[in-house]
């Protein structure tokens, strides 16, 4: 080749791929039509509906190949990992997932600390699941509730926000071919679309391929249905109605009673389907009863779980008092943490109180760190 000659250029690569490239592949579902493998999913609902129970009931017949609620086989018996963060997994979950005939040793739970908590959050802390889903090959995941899970960073009311937590858990999906359903509750602002009812951005939904409505029938006292509010990878589902029983020694079972015409958004218009509007300190009330009932909780931990339902510290302060709920301030290796308890309740297992004497002292230096003269753990603390 002559010094003056242009070497041949080399082609340039083509990045994307086309159409007639690609391979089409038809859906793996879970649940046909309604649970799709490698996707996220939506269940929706106001408290004491059934929600958990009905994730636990899906849990239980994957467990050994039962078929689901609305007759369709299961293809075959699998495994399904349950994240709970409200309910104790020995004390709750396994005794309702025994009563609903599950093979116990085919639902997995993620390890927790020695003060109960989970170390998984989204986006940041994915690790856990990641394990347990690599080490079981669970084909179900449920996240209950999926509000509680989110980094205190997460604004669960940016579309993009929410969007961006949900992302690593959308990938895991894919990647171990599971189906992910989250539970959500419902806001209390009366809107009528069942799709803007959910708690937060448009974004959670949006996420989802597949979401559902659990809600009152409004003209059977005692029953609930399952209703589709949104399914883009199948065709419209017909609604289920069910009731919860007394399965025997105070734990609930599921009677499942088959298809009705009631749809999501007729379930949330309809005369009496809604609950009372509550006030503020209503609901903070409903949160905290529920949030103790197993036990005393620390003021941060129950800051996380109030602050996405839209309850601020003072109105948690209100109810506290409306409630009588006994505190407790300990102070250990230079922190404060305050405990609230319902009346009867004592502090959790190996929490040794200190004297007042201490706690006066670790206050005394945590003012002096912040350069104020108020509460360091700000308005949701308390006194007995």
């Amino acid at each position: 080749m002559s010094p003056d000659s242009t070497p041949p250029t080399e082609p340039t690569p083509r990045l994307a791929r086309s159409a007639s490239q690609m391979t089409s592949q038809p859906v793996a579902w879970l649940w046909p039509a309604r649970l799709a493998r490698g996707h996220l999913a939506l269940l929706d609902g106001d408290p004491e509906l059934g929600k958990s129970l009905v994730t636990l009931d899906l849990c239980a017949r994957l467990s050994t190949g039962r078929a689901w609620p609305d007759g369709t086989p299961v293809e075959t018996p699998g495994s399904a990992i349950v994240i709970n963060a409200e309910d104790s997994d020995q004390e709750t979950v396994c005794p309702r997932l025994r009563i609903l005939g599950a093979d116990l040793q085919r639902v997995f739970f993620l390890p927790r600390d020695e003060a109960g908590g989970i170390d998984f959050r989204l986006p940041s802390r994915i690790a856990a699941l990641d394990a347990v889903l690599a080490e079981t090959g669970a084909r179900l995941v449920v996240i209950d509730p999926i509000t509680v899970f989110l980094d205190p960073g997460v604004n669960t009311h940016s579309d993009g926000g929410v969007r961006r937590a949900l992302a690593p858990l959308a990938a895991l999906a894919r990647k171990y071919s599971c189906a992910v359903l989250m539970v959500r509750h419902l806001t209390k602002d009366g809107r009528r679309r069942a799709l803007y009812r959910g708690l937060g951005s448009i974004g959670l939904i949006g996420s989802c391929r597949s979401a559902w409505l659990i809600a009152a029938d409004p003209q059977l006292p005692g029953r609930r249905v399952l209703a589709q509010e949104k399914n883009n990878l199948g065709p419209p589902q017909p609604s289920l109605a069910f009731e919860v029983v007394d399965a025997g020694g105070g734990l609930p079972g599921l009677s499942w009673l088959g298809p009705t015409d009631w749809t999501a958004d007729a379930l949330l218009t309809a005369v009496g389907s809604r609950p009372p509007r509550l006030g503020p300190i209503d609901r903070a009330k409903e949160f905290l009863a529920e949030a103790l009932r197993d036990g005393s909780r620390t003021t941060r931990d129950l800051w996380a779980q109030a602050e996405p339902l839209g309850l601020t510290k003072p109105t948690l302060n209100r109810a506290r008092k409306a409630m009588r709920l006994r505190t407790r301030r300990l102070f250990a290796d230079g922190k404060l943490t305050s405990y609230w308890m319902l009346p009867g309740q004592r502090l959790p297992p190996g929490v040794a109180p200190e004297g007042d004497e201490a706690v006066e002292e670790g206050l005394r230096r945590l003012e002096e760190e912040w350069g104020q003269q108020q509460d360091p753990l700000g308005d949701l603390d308390g006194e007995d």
